[in-house]
Parts: C-alpha cells; structure tokens; sequence
C-alpha cells in the first residue's frame, strides 16, 4: 500500500496488508568500488578483529602541490563484504541546508545540522543490507545455541509471503528459495541486537566480542529477543568487535560521505556530503531520475523487495542505502541537539528506535539521506531490515 504524507505515520509502512556514483578518482590511485557482496556467515571476516585492514584506506581525498589536504576521512574495501569507515578527526561540522527539503528540516534534515559537530570513531559498515539467507543461516545455528527470536524472518516480500494473512505468513522461518538474496524483513529491532550477538558468537566460537548485552550486568550477553525489558534497555559495548546496528550518525554518514566530490553535495567542515534532499549515490534531487538509479521504491519496485546490490552503489560502495527496505539503527529515536558530541548514541532511553533509508513502498522523497524516522522495537514488518556494522 502507498503511503500518504498527510500525517507523521505516513514515513513508515504501518499496514498489515503491505508492511555511486563511485567517485571518479580522489587521489589519481583512488580504488573504485564495482559491486556490493554479502558478508558471509562462513567466512572469517566481519569480527574477528584479526583481518589485518588496521591501516588508512585508500580514498583518502587528500591532495597534492605539498599542501595539507583537507581531512575527509577515508575508505577501504576489505574484501570481506564490508566497507572500513575512517571519519575526518575534526569531525562532522553541521550546517543549515540552503536549498529545498521534501519536508520539515525536523524531518529531513538529517543529524548533522546546524551548530553540532560530531566526531565518530573508525567503524565497518556492510556493503548490502542483510539478506535472508545469511539470516536464515544464523538464526538455524542460534536456535541451536541457547538463542531465542521473537520473529524468524521473511525473504523480503513477493506479494504473497507463501500465503497466510500478517505477520503469519505461511513462509516466516522457511528455508531459502529463490529469493534468498532479497534482504531479510518481518524481523524486529529486538531480534536484530539478538541476531547480531548470535552472528558474532557463530563467527568467534565465543561470545566474548558480542557487543549487545544486558544494561545492569555487562558480563551478559543478551541472547533472548522476547525478554523485552532486557534488551529495550540493551548497553552496547562499542569496545567489542562483533556484529551490530549502525547508529544513526554512523548511518547517515555512509550514507551521505562524498570526500572532496562536490557534485550534489555540500561542505561539512572539510568533507563534503549528500545534499539532505537526495538519495544515498545520487546526483541529483529526489525527483529526478537519478533516484531510480540508486534506490527501490514505490514508483520502480513493482511492489516487492529486490535482490541486494543490484542499484549503483554510493562513493563508499554501499548499496541501497536507500529505498529496498528500511534499516533499523541502533539509537533511540530523539531530537538532535545543537552541541559537540563523539560517537553519539541517541537518547538515553525511550520507546521508538531509529529506522533510516526508506523501503520499496514508498514515494521518492522518502529516499532522501536526511529523513528520519522510527518505529517500535518490538514491530516487524515486510519493508523493516538491517545493514550491519562493526568496529575495523
């Protein structure tokens, strides 16, 4: 069902019956990114802490003539399905947009606004959003492992979910078929801090660098998406190098990071970023074709969920970052301030976390890298995802 902007509710699909430019080269060796590959749940990259990426990356955006380049952080494509993130050390220097919103700028403008700066540690984001078959693969060895979901999962939406009226669905749970590489939905944030433990535990065979644990005992992982008290109130260890949510700051920067690319961005501080009134990649505004390059939603989708990676990845070689489905971040959802912060976090507590770069049922404008919004932890539904991080 299309979405109506005549009210708040209408940023996220509420229904029951509907749920890269890559940059021409930085440096005159800058590495392009070509395609966007799904962490694997054999493989041995992602967590471990011992993939040997420690260094800079590669496009820097640093430049020449014996001049200090500006800082714009940097990028590394770590072979491993994921991308390593170095931020600028001075940080994100928020500005006002100067040209039109589709929106409110409470709405769409993002978290680096006017007067806040915002410094971020170096961080791995996933190339693609998770898809169902690294789910499903997961969640098999979790239930076997002392894990436990509230939702097992859909393969992304074909219309039909194998029959069965929402959210019980005669395929939640099911083996992969076909469309094992659209991205996982029907899952809440809950069983999304859950999964990522359980990713971590698989990987490591050890729980030690799970990030998610329980608020009061920091020595317990959280292992139990229906004990909703523990993780509403989950402590992540940003300390621990397994699987996690982006939080929204670490999203939206992804999203948006340009280097010294100034085509249709704007300068924070020394990097340059998205407009707020584009999607992730593109380079031009919402409405116009560009969006369909980068991004599944409502005008191009056909009503359904796509394969991962199949649109023109960003300049960091992310796909869908916008449109596909939306994905949960880790924050609660909160009004921004204007102040100083590094690595923030969200509010303090709350009752709706952050879900960012819209999904396949909604308008273009829905797509942009600036909207916001949120949902309950404990919801599930056909255009709610994930995208996971972690820390180098």
């Amino acid at each position: 069902m299309k979405t109506s902007n005549s009210n708040k509710k209408a940023f996220a699909l509420k229904t029951k019956g509907a749920a890269a430019l890559i940059i021409a080269a930085i440096l005159a060796a800058a590495l392009l990114f070509t395609g966007c590959n799904q962490p694997s749940a054999s493989s041995s990259g992602g967590n471990s802490g011992n993939s040997g990426n420690s260094g800079g990356g590669g496009n820097s955006g640093g430049g020449g003539n014996g001049a200090t380049p500006p800082n714009v952080g940097s990028v590394e494509d770590t072979g491993d399905g994921f991308v390593k993130i170095i931020p600028p050390t001075t940080g994100i220097e928020g500005v006002a947009p100067k040209y039109p919103l589709p929106g409110s700028e409470d709405w769409y403008g993002g978290v680096f606004i006017k007067d806040r700066k915002v410094k971020l540690s170096p961080y791995k984001l996933g190339k693609t959003e998770v898809t169902y078959e690294l789910w499903h693969e997961v969640l098999t060895w979790a239930e076997s492992n002392g894990y436990t979901f509230a939702n097992k999962g859909l393969e992304g939406w074909d219309g039909t979910g194998g029959g069965g009226d929402y959210p019980n669905y005669a395929n939640i749970g099911k083996p992969p078929t076909a469309n094992k590489n659209h991205p996982v939905t029907m899952i809440s944030w809950r069983d999304c801090i859950v999964w990522c433990n359980a990713y971590t535990h698989k990987m490591n065979n050890a729980d030690t660098e799970c990030v998610y644990r329980k608020k009061d005992d920091h020595m317990v992982v959280l292992k139990n998406a229906t004990d909703t008290a523990a993780c509403d109130a989950a402590y992540a260890d940003m300390s621990k190098k397994g699987f996690r949510l982006p939080t929204e700051a670490e999203w939206e920067y992804a999203a948006r990071w340009q280097g010294r690319d100034k085509t249709n961005a704007v300068q924070y501080g020394d990097v340059w970023l998205t407009k707020l009134n584009s999607a992730s990649g593109a380079k031009d505004k919402w409405d116009t074709a560009e969006t369909g390059e980068v991004a599944w939603y409502w005008d191009n989708s056909g009503y359904k969920t796509h394969p991962v990676g199949e649109k023109r990845a960003n300049a960091l070689g992310l796909c869908d970052m916008s449109g596909n489905v939306w994905e949960w971040c880790f924050d609660w959802y909160d009004t921004i301030a204007a102040e100083n912060v590094t690595d923030p976090q969200g509010g303090a507590s709350g009752a709706i976390r952050v879900l960012r770069g819209d999904c396949w049922v909604n308008n273009a404008y829905y797509c942009t890298v600036g909207l916001r919004y949120y949902d309950s932890p404990d919801h599930r539904d056909l255009d709610l995802g994930l995208r996971l991080a972690c820390r180098p």
